[in-house]
């Protein structure tokens, strides 16, 4: 469920008029509202925080487990064309 849809109560957010603006902005051109916009943004944040961790977490790894997750990656990526979701 996205985070736009689990909220039930508010709250008040100071923040500079000129961000104000710059959401407004976003959100007109989107046809969304500024809690869609604002929830996108954490949700996207939250994403590229995730991926970093990966990131790091890969960069961490001892070369035969470096090893070991290509091998691994190279195994599932051939799965994941075996063609069975064809029709």
């Amino acid at each position: 469920m996205a985070l736009s849809q689990t909220i039930s109560k508010t709250t008040t957010l100071r923040i500079p008029v000129e961000l104000r603006d710059e959401i407004s902005h976003l959100a007109d051109r989107r046809g969304k509202t500024m809690v869609d916009v604002v929830t996108d943004a954490v949700q996207r944040l939250g994403r590229d925080e995730w991926w970093l961790s990966v990131r790091c977490a890969l960069d961490d790894l001892a070369a035969a487990d470096t090893a070991d997750y290509r091998t691994e990656s190279r195994c599932l990526d051939a799965a994941a064309g075996d063609g069975l979701d064809v029709g």
